[in-house]
């Protein structure tokens, strides 16, 4: 009896002692927190290589993540004889059934997932990027050639009536203009703008009306800070900057200088306008930007030529002394990590920052050696939360998962 009795005990406390415990919040956030990032950055991959091969982009948003368990434990005294065992059997004198001991565990993790196919959405997806928005990335510290690369879809020089181009558009276009006499290319403009400082200054202007004040307008424009050119400077190879110096840069002055007292913002501010214009001396320059879905198709379009080993088109120019403008782009201010993109098909024993699958094989992001493809990553996961609006997730189907 005494044996019983002390199984009993043993038995109950632990039970009591299960139905007290609480169940610990930081470590299912912390696996929600990575599988939210790892769900974003395989959507970002999964849609640059869907440009690479010129199939339509697809965005989905998660809006709401619930997560929840259920524990219920049920304890009942067992079955057990009374008295005397008329055949000596311990083996009858307890009899536990499912009503004395049970428990039972359930989780589940509910989430909402927006399909983001309004129009409000493709809106921002297809307008160009800001001097505004621009301004919200150089202020991040991004570097401001790589921002160049993503945002600049083309560049025109415009003096008197002539007017160059210089579009990136490879195999057919490497960005380098013919009619130009220093036989300039794309690079080396953002390279030029990376060393004379160029970035983007905003003024609040609150016009008034009689005695009343109106609502205050934000305007912006391109300007050159000569502290962010001493940065560009130090940071590019001294042989390439003495290069790009002599060549281009001497004599396109005066700049304007960013926080001129003597900027007077009119009725027409740089961001109301789909073309980013400055003047500096005798020159005119236009800066077409792209936008959130044209940096996608850029990036698909820089997969594909890295990918498929694609060489220049036959009508291609490229001036004989800059072959290298038919590699894939480079950042003259990063010498440690110089790659603008890195995406390599899935191989055993190299660690993913993120991987995906196609129709055509694995790809990976490796965890080494691709410093810009996880900014780009970043920055392209900021451009989509500005372009989406909070009543674009209000209504959503609910999907279940219960393992």
């Amino acid at each position: 009896m005494l044996y019983r009795g002390s199984l009993f005990s043993v038995l109950l406390s632990a039970v009591l002692s299960a139905c007290a415990a609480v169940d610990p919040v930081h470590p299912r956030s912390d696996t929600i927190d990575r599988s939210l990032e790892e769900a974003r950055n395989k959507s970002i991959l999964l849609n640059i290589i869907r440009a690479s091969h010129q199939w339509p982009l697809n965005f989905t948003a998660i809006a709401q993540v619930s997560p929840s368990m259920t524990n219920q434990t049920m304890v009942g005294l067992p079955e057990f004889l009374v008295g005397p065992n008329p055949g000596l059997s311990p083996g009858r004198d307890v009899i536990f059934g499912s009503s004395s001991l049970s428990d039972s565990l359930m989780v589940s993790s509910n989430f909402n997932v927006s399909s983001l196919n309004t129009g409000n959405f493709y809106s921002g997806l297809l307008n160009p990027v800001s001097l505004h928005d621009l301004n919200y990335f150089i202020r991040q510290n991004y570097s401001r050639e790589l921002l160049f690369w993503l945002f600049a879809d083309s560049v025109e020089l415009i003096k008197g009536s002539l007017v160059i181009g210089y579009h990136y558009d490879p195999p057919r276009d490497y960005g380098c203009a013919r009619e130009d006499p220093k036989q300039r290319c794309f690079r080396e403009w953002a390279e030029i703008a990376v060393i004379t400082g160029l970035t983007v200054e905003e003024k609040t202007v609150r016009a008034k009306s009689g005695d009343v004040k109106t609502a205050a307008k934000i305007y912006s424009r391109f300007c050159f800070d000569p502290v962010l050119a001493q940065g560009g400077e130090r940071a590019m190879d001294p042989a390439r900057l003495r290069m790009i110096k002599a060549k281009y840069v001497i004599g396109l002055k005066p700049l304007p200088r960013c926080n001129d007292p003597g900027w007077n913002p009119g009725a027409r501010g740089e961001e109301e306008s789909d073309t980013l214009i400055f003047h500096f001396g005798p020159y005119t320059f236009k800066i077409l930007p792209r936008s959130t879905k044209s940096i996608y198709q850029f990036l698909g379009q820089l997969l594909r030529q890295q990918r498929d080993h694609i060489p220049p088109a036959v009508d291609a120019y490229i001036p004989r002394e800059r072959l290298e403008e038919a590699g894939p782009p480079t950042l003259s201010t990063d010498h440690n990590n110089p790659e603008l993109l890195t995406v390599v098909p899935e191989q055993s024993g190299v660690q993913c920052f993120v991987h995906t699958y196609f129709f055509d094989g694995d790809y990976c992001v490796p965890e080494y050696g691709a410093v810009n493809t996880k900014r780009i990553f970043s920055l392209l996961a900021e451009l989509l939360a500005l372009k989406t609006q909070a009543n674009e997730l209000a209504i959503t189907p609910l999907v279940r998962i219960v393992p």
